[in-house]
């Protein structure tokens, strides 16, 4: 059989490449795996995006946090990097590796009275300064599979989404569950915003009307359809 099957075109990318790509994007705009609130960061810029404290009843400003995720390495299938015993690759799927760096601001409430008043003798809840910050870093399995869409004019674009994460020899089992889960929510975000064209698939030569895939095998990301 040959490689376009029934349609006229054959066009893929393979895993390197994919990964130099990730790699080149999030080297130039590192913000979209950096995040913080104000005490963190400042203001939104090119290494960091920054986004609101955790609002919680009786912490003046709330809780300032941040999260910042290496650039990951992704694996598709056929699958050449080992996974935990926990995940399997199924077909059609990737993998990748990632570490992630959660820290928390850890301040002490200032005593309602005397120290901490502004002028007019309120609490002074203003004060975004960084005091004692907690931070832990993991190492982070997952995998997940292709979200794509394209049109009738050849436009489309392609996007990891992340199924499930393991982080390994962390306990209780609670505890890494609800870790694995935060992790899993924020990591598949962040690469969502990453959009590969279905124009990166072709060599510019010519327009893909695509009519099978994009999807996943043999170490590529492929597609096969018309001109």
């Amino acid at each position: 059989m040959s490689l376009t099957d029934t349609q006229r075109v054959f066009a893929s990318i393979h895993e390197s490449a994919l990964n130099d790509l990730l790699r080149a994007f999030f080297t130039a705009r590192p913000r979209y795996l950096r995040y913080g609130s104000p005490a963190f960061v400042p203001a939104t810029n090119v290494t960091a995006t920054q986004m609101p404290a955790i609002a919680f009843p009786g912490l003046p400003g709330g809780i300032d946090w941040a999260v910042q995720f290496e650039i990951p390495r992704v694996d598709l299938h056929d699958p050449d990097d080992a996974l935990p015993p926990q995940l399997s690759l199924p077909p059609g799927g990737f993998s990748l590796r990632t570490a992630v760096k959660l820290c928390i601001n850890c301040v002490k409430r200032r005593d309602d009275r005397g120290q901490g008043k502004d002028p007019t003798g309120k609490p002074n809840d203003d004060d975004r300064s960084l005091g004692e910050v907690t931070c832990t870093e993991l190492g982070v399995f997952a995998i997940g599979h292709l979200d794509s869409w394209n049109d009738a004019s050849g436009n489309g674009e392609i996007r990891l989404r992340v199924d499930a994460v393991e982080l390994v020899d962390i306990t209780p089992d609670s505890l890494e569950s609800v870790l694995e889960c935060l992790i899993r929510m924020l990591l598949d975000a962040a690469l969502s915003q990453v959009h590969l064209p279905i124009s990166a698939l072709r060599a510019g030569a010519f327009q893909l009307l695509v009519t099978q895939g994009p999807l996943i095998d043999q170490d590529h990301v492929l597609a096969r359809g018309n001109v």
